[in-house]
């Protein structure tokens, strides 16, 4: 990958206030700014105040416009007013020593059909960011959808400012049509007072994923670490016609279209998996380079320590775009925080993963059966298309993954993969597999390669019963049967 021009396009974007270290390109990249993430109005006590600091008048105010400029603006503004829903949200500052600030933070809901604008909170003394505080607000926004996630992000406190650092342990908030929403962050924003703890001024936040095996768990500080390995090897007539070989290196790895990365950071770990669209090909483009620019670009912002799933894809992505890298692929990624155990996924199309484990307290070896605590959804626009990024004019972008937040305990067990894995592997196997491996006391390494020999073997098998034989089924209203021969890849993290 070109790390040199993606740092240059960085430092062309970079304000002196994000870019600390320009002779660091890692911490660059980490360093990004929100902008195009984000909407840049503010909403303050009626106004709008837009991205060069103006503030516009409400309504209400005094106008200078025309008399029928006004009637038209009064009927428009009345029907907007009708059309606004109210949410009640909640900041809660963590109960830590220092965890309050001074300063003001801004709070932004993004849904699946738009986004509100940047609300401010704790801006007066009645109601400041205080340690172990719950501020509760009320606004109203146009009709936004289910709520996607939470952007927050800390207003920059002076350079004479001490016990500046804000810990935010979570946002809640309430839908108005009776929906709950909980967005764990459980992080600092700035420098803390408490600890030599640095955390990012702003963050976007992922909604906790509520299951029956999942509520027994807090989303509170557990430290963890994490094992991983993984695998690629590319479809078998790739081999026998082109004599294609996996590239399996530690922390990134390749076969045919797929692409896979695994890397730590300070506090925090992250993989991922790509896999590109083979039809390009027929017009002379390889999806494998779109994967592994995508795989490897992610891989350099985890390592610079970026936890935020959605930056790190949003920003892999757009670099990808500016190398005018053509093709398609989808994209599966996740981050673990080490010192919280919180995980947050980003999913496009059909690669994902499973946290498999035991439930509370359990370990490695620990009693207890084996259950899916948590699968991504398979994304797809119909069977066989799933979404993708990619440069035609029909490919997604970030803002359409499916984002999740959870908290991930010693011995649970991640398991990720390309569809060539999910499409010949059903969630009953790889539990089967992964209990056998554990007692067998099998690394990560052996567990990723047995996962894959396993998908290997069921998508040559012709007459096994496969989640994609099934879905093939249900699709055309046939019988089929048989695996998928595909490129396939693994990663099997271990959680301790």
């Amino acid at each position: 990958m070109a790390l040199r021009r993606l740092t240059r396009l960085l430092g062309r974007s970079l304000n002196s206030a994000h870019a600390r270290s320009p002779t660091e390109p890692l911490q660059l990249l980490a360093a990004w700014p929100e902008q195009h993430l984000s909407s840049t109005g503010t909403t303050v006590l009626g106004s709008t105040v837009g991205a060069a600091g103006n503030s516009t008048a409400a309504a209400s105010g005094a106008s200078a416009t025309t008399p029928s400029f006004q009637a038209n603006y009064g009927v428009a503004a009345r029907q907007l007013q009708n059309d606004l829903e109210t949410y009640r949200v909640s900041v809660v500052t963590g109960n830590l020593r220092g965890a309050g600030t001074g300063s003001a933070a801004y709070v932004q809901l993004i849904g699946s059909h738009g986004e509100s604008d940047k609300f401010v909170v704790g801006n007066s003394e009645d109601e400041g960011l205080t340690r172990g505080s719950k501020v509760t607000f009320d606004v109203q926004v146009p009709p936004i959808g289910p709520i996607r996630r939470v952007f927050v992000e800390r207003e920059k406190a002076s350079c004479t400012a001490t016990g500046d650092g804000w810990f935010l342990e979570s946002v809640i908030v309430h839908g108005p049509n009776g929906e709950h929403y909980s967005f764990p962050c459980n992080a600092w924003f700035g420098h803390s007072d408490c600890g030599d703890y640095e955390g990012s001024l702003e963050r976007n936040l992922l909604p906790l994923v509520e299951s029956e095996a999942l509520q027994a768990l807090a989303v509170q500080a557990q430290p963890v670490q994490v094992a991983v390995s993984g695998v690629a090897f590319p479809h078998p007539e790739k081999v026998i016609k082109n004599k294609i070989r996996g590239v399996n290196m530690k922390g990134f790895g390749y076969g045919g279209e797929d692409a896979y990365f695994y890397a730590t950071g300070q506090n925090v770990f992250g993989m991922g998996v790509a896999d590109g669209v083979y039809m390009w090909k027929e017009q002379g483009i390889d999806s494998g380079t779109m994967a592994r620019t995508l795989m490897e670009t992610c891989q350099h912002m985890v390592a610079a320590g970026c936890e935020d799933v959605f930056k790190v894809l949003s920003i892999a992505a757009r670099h990808v775009e500016s190398e005018g890298v053509q093709g398609s692929c989808t994209a599966c990624l996740l981050t673990i925080n080490k010192e919280s155990g919180k995980l947050q996924s980003a999913t496009l199309g059909d690669s994902g993963f499973l946290v498999v484990g035991r439930g509370p307290g359990s370990s490695v070896a620990g009693e207890g059966e084996l259950r899916v605590k948590f699968r991504t959804p398979q994304l797809e626009h119909e069977f066989g298309c799933p979404y993708q990024l990619g440069h035609h004019r029909y490919a997604n972008s970030p803002a359409d993954a499916e984002l999740s937040t959870l908290p991930v305990v010693a011995g649970d067990v991640i398991v990720m993969g390309s569809d060539g894995l999910l499409d010949n592997m059903s969630d009953k196997e790889m539990v089967a597999q992964v209990g056998a491996l554990l007692q067998a006391g099998a690394k990560p390494a052996a567990m990723a390669q047995q996962m894959a020999k396993v998908a290997f073997d069921n998508s040559l098998d012709k007459q096994r019963i496969t989640p994609y034989s099934r879905a093939a089924t249900e699709a055309f209203d046939m019988v089929y049967s048989g695996g998928k021969p595909d490129d396939i890849t693994v990663l099997v993290a271990v959680v301790s």
